[in-house]
């Protein structure tokens, strides 16, 4: 890459006791692009190990949330393009990754962002998703989904009935990978501090670009390797459970129907009591106690008696 496309782009990571992913993620991006670590007050050494890699580092006393922090880094960035970047994710071919995304942006004035192919198990299915719609709640809601994998709904709802070698428009690209316009992302505000501490800032971003005639391209000639979960998987499921499923929530009150949110509440008080339910019968994903905690404080949240989480005060939403 040229010194005046290093130039464009700023890397922003988000760091919460990410010590161990920090150094593979802060290698990958290529030499002269600037990066910048904000420290959600870990507690594992995070901010000295981005301060050793050569890292600007914005340390927080305490966690402010990926949203808020993500904010912080990229409004005092001096450069044309943003690429937010999950700490457990490594660039493939850095300069080539850029130069693609770059480019993306550069043939249409229109695309606000770009989302390279996220590579690693699951990603796939992970990466690229339509926003949500009462369709797609309903078939998460009554295990469709994890009883039958390749129905017709999530197929189209997570584009994977569409060729993924070509780049296309998509509605919403997972933000652990994701070039946006600094200008664009600045004039929406950024992502939403609302959605503390973590979930649907994203796609609430995403949403916002699209009502503001902006668009987002899917571009496979760049390449991310993603592990994934690595903040759920410190995370109790009693913790992250409701957290998500209040943000969901939030989401639907600022960009969908009375309807649809009254669906959509139905639905998921349904499918969260069926599964506390199966819990008597059935082995799931998760610990038992663990689980009948999570689907308990998600009733609870969804009857209006608050969102009470580790993480977070109870509120109501």
């Amino acid at each position: 890459m040229s010194a005046s496309a290093l130039s464009r782009v700023e890397v922003v990571l988000v760091a919460w006791n990410s010590a161990r992913d920090l150094p593979r993620a802060l290698a990958s991006i290529p030499a002269g692009v600037r990066a910048t670590v904000v420290d959600n007050g870990s507690v594992d050494g995070s901010a000295a190990v981005a301060g050793t890699a050569g890292a600007r580092v914005v340390a927080l006393e305490a966690n402010a949330g990926f949203g808020p922090a993500s904010n912080l880094g990229a409004v005092s960035s001096r450069a044309e393009t943003v690429l937010f970047l999950n700490p457990d994710a490594a660039l493939v071919d850095g300069e080539r990754c850029l130069e693609e995304l770059l480019g993306a942006l550069d043939a249409d004035p229109a695309v606000a962002a770009a989302a390279p192919r996220l590579v690693g198990e699951g990603q796939e299915t992970f990466q690229l998703r339509r926003l949500p719609t009462l369709g797609a709640l309903l078939r998460e809601a009554f295990l469709v989904n994890r009883l039958w994998p390749e129905n017709a709904g999530l197929r189209a709802e997570r584009y994977l009935d569409a060729p993924r070698d070509a780049p296309f428009d998509v509605e919403q690209p997972a933000a652990a990978a994701l070039l946006v316009r600094r200008a664009a992302f600045v004039e929406l505000g950024g992502f939403d501090p609302a959605f503390h501490p973590a979930w649907y800032e994203d796609v609430d971003l995403c949403a916002r670009f699209l009502e503001a005639g902006w668009r987002i391209r899917y571009v496979p000639g760049a390449r991310v390797e993603h592990r994934g979960g690595a903040a759920l998987h410190r995370l109790a499921y009693r913790d992250f459970l409701p957290l998500f499923t209040r943000n969901l929530f939030r989401y639907l009150k600022r960009h969908a129907t009375a309807g649809v949110r009254a669906g959509a509440r139905a639905a998921v008080l349904a499918g969260t009591l069926l599964r506390l339910a199966l819990l008597l019968v059935t082995k799931g994903d998760h610990e038992k106690g663990d689980a009948a905690a999570a689907y308990a404080r998600v009733a609870r949240g969804l009857v209006g008696l608050g969102w009470k989480t580790a993480l977070d005060t109870t509120v109501r939403a």
